[in-house]
């Protein structure tokens, strides 16, 4: 499989497998591993990477007649570009458009770009889709962005308190988030409406900031010690090490007419511990 390394002029780096366009890890500047990677990920061709930051286009999860997820996570990209621009980021621009393959599960004509940009302690992952066609379209995607813990018994997320969630493992819908900061205790499949702009993930050693623009949705997923035994690519207590918080479209499709385009993004900043 090929991959690219982008490093910034400050030593920030991240590298990007071409199948998928996946973002497979981030360093900040002077940092450590900010992205979980299962030991046990099969680096295949078609064969989806566990960890990093999947791209789930034209459905996410089930929620439609297509393979779960999509097929964007599992296609060849190509790099368009790569460059530092005048502030020292490192950036790549890879695009996919339809094919012969794709037009079989999804009779549609697109084009799709994923941007990536890393720069100090800010990571910055944008995709696009400019519907190319003479017909209109619908899809739901999500950065499926799989975040590493030291230990998730010690990790809250702040920011989600007040919206509304479906939630997948029991199928409640419209359940009310009333806790000040999320805690992960077992299994957790949700999926978050309309939530602010920016969430924080605190760890006793540092903050994570996330910032998503155009997505107006919120994936918050760990399989628990039950759900991981079901994963054969997730090795033996990596359920322990992290947490999806997944920029998303989901509850309302994204609608694009002809010649229409939709972009979204996923900004994430580690910050300091505030002990």
């Amino acid at each position: 499989m090929e991959f690219l390394q982008l490093t910034a002029a400050d030593g920030a780096t991240t590298t990007i497998c071409h199948q998928g366009a996946h973002v497979c890890s981030w360093i900040p500047a002077s940092g450590t591993e900010q992205l979980f990677m299962s030991k046990a990920s099969t680096f295949r061709q078609g064969i989806a990477i566990r960890g990093g930051i999947p791209l789930i286009f034209p459905q996410f999860s089930g929620l439609g007649a297509l393979p779960k997820h999509g097929f964007a996570r599992t296609a060849d990209w190509q790099l368009q570009q790569q460059w530092t621009d005048s502030d020292g980021a490192a950036l790549a621009v890879f695009s996919l458009k339809e094919n012969i393959a794709s037009l079989t599960l999804w009779p549609h004509v697109f084009e799709a770009g994923l941007t990536v940009r890393v720069l100090g302690q800010a990571l910055e992952v944008t995709f696009s889709v400019r519907n190319t066609g003479d017909t209109a379209f619908s899809f739901t995607s999500a950065l499926h962005t799989y975040l590493a813990l030291a230990d998730i018994r010690q990790a809250r997320l702040h920011g989600l308190q007040g919206t509304e969630y479906r939630d997948t493992v029991s199928g409640q819908e419209h359940c009310p988030e009333t806790a000040p900061a999320l805690e992960i205790n077992g299994e957790t499949d949700r999926i978050y409406a309309n939530v602010p702009a920016t969430l924080t993930l605190a760890q006793p050693q540092q903050r994570l900031q996330i910032t998503g623009i155009g997505f107006p949705d919120a994936v918050i997923w760990n399989p628990g010690a039950t759900g991981a035994v079901k994963i054969t690519d997730l090795e033996p207590g990596g359920e322990q090490r992290m947490l999806c918080v997944e920029a998303a479209a989901v509850m309302r499709p994204v609608q694009l007419l002809p010649g229409q385009q939709w972009n979204g993004s996923q900004r994430l900043v580690r910050l300091p511990s505030q002990d």
